[in-house]
């Protein structure tokens, strides 16, 4: 009757609003939208630090706050990390939180007064401590003079000034230089120097004092800035080690040309990419980030390394409620390309229009879904294959034979450390991947793969294989991660004697329902499965 009828309105809501429970008909927190496959990375600031707005942030697409260490206080942090993880909690535990830190940031010193530089002026730069002026200015990079020679370019302001080096002065510790891009000089200006010769240290002191703090923060990821070896990443994460941490997820920023000729190294050695538009299209030439973002998202996909697209995607939205028509085909094209997150920066940190800024971004998105292209899953096969990923990619086989007989269902990955649910999200199957976990940090960490929702199990491990496949399903009714119309599973476990392999079953979700009940296990998983 009318009790009936209701049951069946939730049932078949449950697909748009999935993180309703079905096993007590109350509702958890509804999203806005269906949620999108590509995952949205949102820098948090002044325009989104209160609760409501980022609870609004995370009903419209949030997958990953971004907390940018290269501004606050740590007590700043330490109240927006709880917040976030409180929100998170509330939301299923499907926030991630990635910490940025600063890197060797280069920057203009103090001057006299702001002023201009024209195309043709003559300008010395130097590493000592001074008031600049228009003859000569600080730059506070300390090896200057070893590492840059004639020819060499430094950027300041974003890209807008350069100067060309003509010469070396080693009795002033300047260099003497032309400007050939004209603009405006003032204080602390963020200066790039795209000689691959420089003897930075990625891990500054500030730095290391911000990775204790964030080693005792214990957020799912950090982002490490301005890296241009595998060691870099090395060196980051012996500090987070240092202070007790080994559990920190390392993402390098490639922002710098020697990162582009050392990415393969760079990629085997993190654990997730961002590509960094921002400092890097200052770096190379502006036309040439197109096709290293590609590049850089394809070498990931075959790596199964998580891969964020950043910088100014919705730029105008720091002002406008609406986009720009070419941010919207760049974000739509970074979908295309394969990356597993979008990231906004200004739009949702200091911008008049955040909430709104995530709400555009998944629309975008998922849209933009619906025209990828059918993956090769033998394109994306990893230089070094072995049995997990060879179990995963026929799982993405069996994923396309079910779509192309108009089955309905869903890929659900039963995982320790998330490893298997990373390897099926790169082939882009035709299924949702949906993932279950007796860690809360792995259910976490996927909030940042492409097309995986994950949710905490406490000890389905523990259960012989084919009552984690019920347990999962049961689960999966109960949250609205599988609804009545999917009748058909593929199930990935890792096999109970650890390292021995992985178990792959398909599955009639009813006759499962149905085995589960008689079986008593858990209750009468045949009255959720409805």
């Amino acid at each position: 009757g009318r009790n009936r009828m209701y049951t069946l309105y939730i049932i078949r809501s449950i697909e748009q609003k999935h993180y309703l429970t079905m096993t007590t008909m109350i509702s958890k927190p509804k999203l806005l939208t269906e949620p999108a496959h590509t995952k949205i990375v949102c820098t948090i600031g002044p325009a989104s630090s209160s609760e409501e707005r980022l609870e609004d942030m995370i009903r419209s697409g949030m997958d990953v706050c971004r907390l940018n260490f290269s501004h606050g206080e740590y007590e700043a942090h330490q109240a927006m990390f709880d917040k976030i993880r409180t929100l998170s909690k509330k939301w299923n535990e499907q926030v991630a939180i990635l910490c940025d830190i600063q890197g060797p940031k280069i920057r203009t010193g103090k001057m006299e007064a702001p002023f201009s530089i024209n195309k043709g002026d003559m300008i010395r730069v130097t590493p000592n401590t001074i008031m600049g002026t228009k003859d000569r200015i600080q730059i506070s990079y300390a090896n200057m003079l070893q590492d840059l020679n004639k020819d060499d370019v430094i950027f300041i302001n974003d890209g807008i000034i350069k100067l060309v080096v003509q010469d070396k002065d080693e009795t002033q510790n300047d260099l003497i230089c032309e400007c050939r891009a004209a603009g405006n000089i003032s204080d602390h200006k963020g200066c790039n120097m795209p000689s691959g010769k420089l003897s930075v240290n990625v891990v500054t002191p500030k730095d290391e004092r911000d990775l204790a703090f964030i080693a005792n923060l214990n957020p799912e990821y950090v982002a490490a800035s301005f890296v241009g070896f595998a060691e870099d990443i090395e060196q980051v994460r012996r500090e987070l080690h240092k202070n007790g941490n080994t559990d920190i997820k390392i993402c390098a920023k490639i922002e710098r040309p020697v990162a582009l000729e050392n990415l393969d190294a760079i990629i085997q050695a993190s654990d997730a990419i961002m590509v960094a538009r921002g400092d890097l299209g200052v770096e190379i030439e502006a036309w040439d980030v197109p096709k290293w973002q590609k590049e850089m998202v394809k070498r990931c996909n075959r790596e199964s390394k998580p891969v964020i697209v950043a910088t100014q995607m919705l730029e105008s939205m720091c002002e406008n409620s609406r986009p720009t028509r070419a941010e919207a085909s760049d974000v739509y094209n970074a979908v295309i390309d394969g990356a597993d997150a979008v990231m906004l920066s200004g739009e949702s940190s200091v911008g008049k229009y955040p909430v709104e800024a995530v709400q555009t971004m998944n629309e975008i998105v998922r849209v933009a879904q619906g025209h990828m292209h059918k993956r090769n899953p033998s394109d994306y096969d990893s230089s070094a294959q072995a049995i997990t990923e060879t179990v995963c990619h026929g799982a993405c086989t069996i994923a396309s034979e079910f779509a192309a007989l108009n089955f309905q269902g869903k890929i659900v990955v039963i995982t320790e450390r998330g490893h298997a649910a990373r390897l099926i999200s790169k082939y882009r199957p035709a299924l949702p991947i949906l993932a279950f976990s007796e860690s809360v940090r792995v259910v976490r960490e996927l909030a940042l793969v492409w097309g995986v929702r994950a949710h905490h199990t406490p000890q389905i491990h523990s259960l012989p294989l084919e009552e984690r496949a019920m347990k999962a399903l049961q689960v999966a009714q109960e949250i609205g991660y599988l609804g009545p119309e999917d009748t058909k599973v593929c199930v990935i476990s890792s096999s109970q004697y650890q390292g021995a392999g992985y178990m792959t079953g398909v599955y009639d979700v009813r006759a499962l329902a149905t085995y589960a009940a008689d079986s008593g296990m858990h209750g009468n998983p045949r009255a959720s499965m409805i």
